[in-house]
């Protein structure tokens, strides 16, 4: 009995063993396959519903690809797991999500350059912002007040719950006398300009989008804290797909702003160009995601 359980064994792993090399070799096999084959993962963009990823952005990026002779799929991801899994496997490889999701979500040693979408102001930094003249020209003046945030955003998450552990000792949901959440930027920018709520936390693209629609947050609005570096999203491809395929796809999309479809795909994101990104894109994320974890191993 006892052999007969120790061959099964070595049976069952030999059996797992030819099942993991079997979808390496199929992944490989894909990575060498010259189509461009993009994940998206719709929760790093709250201003997109998953309809308009799906519908909107999938067929103008399909069609674009198209036009540069590149075969282009689009896949629209709710799961972040699933998405992952996906990635190493090769059935895409190129993976659009949150700094956070790329840093935390994908094993960066897999991770290879791919492209970003910016606008000509290539400030990518992260915002706190209050109202003008009511005393809370200072993150420590905001306890107990109203905190509105974006429905998922989780380096703001990240941000505002660092700034309330290192400044009040407590994390963010303790530290405010209400937290509400809507599905846009520009939604909690204005709560805030009409006075229903006190503190807000977005990109600062998405607040110069807001102020140049509405002039007067200017002059009403103040940022009173920052964290620079931060950009909103990025694309990174799989480190097995051929260099040289690589840098024609990057190559092709930096020349989106110069014809009406690729225009078309930036004004989607409220964006003016496209510039390469890199794992160095991630760098102020994972900063901050270890100074959060020091400070609430501390608490």
């Amino acid at each position: 009995m006892t052999f007969f359980r120790l061959s099964l064994f070595i049976s069952s792993l030999a059996l797992i063993g030819l099942t993991l090399a079997t979808d390496l070799a199929t992944a490989a096999d894909k990575f060498a396959e010259p189509t461009f084959r993009a994940g998206f993962y719709t929760r790093a963009f709250p201003d997109f519903s998953y309809e308009d990823i799906e519908i909107s952005v999938k067929m103008l990026g399909e069609e674009i690809g198209k036009q540069a002779g590149i075969e282009t799929t689009i896949t629209v991801f709710s799961d972040i797991n699933l998405m992952r899994k996906a990635f190493e496997l090769g059935e895409i490889n190129f993976v659009v999500a949150s700094t956070l999701n790329l840093a935390n979500d994908f094993d960066n040693k897999l991770l290879a350059d791919g492209f970003k979408l910016t606008p000509n102001d290539p400030t990518e930094n992260l915002l706190i912002i209050t109202r003008k003249n009511e005393g809370l020209d200072e993150f420590k003046a905001a306890r107990g007040k109203r905190l509105a945030l974006v429905e998922y955003d989780p380096v703001a998450d990240l941000y505002i719950d660092y700034l309330a552990l290192s400044t009040f000792k407590k994390n963010y949901q303790a530290s405010f006398k209400s937290i509400s959440r809507e599905k846009k930027a520009h939604q909690i920018i204005l709560k805030l300009f009409f006075g229903q709520a006190d503190v807000v936390c977005v990109y600062q693209n998405a607040y110069k989008i807001a102020s140049e629609l509405n002039p007067q947050l200017l002059s009403k609005l103040q940022i009173i804290a920052q964290l620079r570096g931060i950009p909103q999203g990025a694309g990174l491809f799989h480190k097995n797909v051929p260099a040289e395929f690589r840098e024609h796809v990057i190559t092709e999309v930096m020349k989106l702003e110069t014809h009406a479809r690729g225009q078309q795909f930036l004004q989607l994101f409220k964006a003016d160009k496209t510039i390469r990104a890199s794992l160095a894109d991630l760098t102020a994320t994972k900063q901050l995601y270890i100074d959060h974890q020091k400070i609430t191993k501390n608490k």
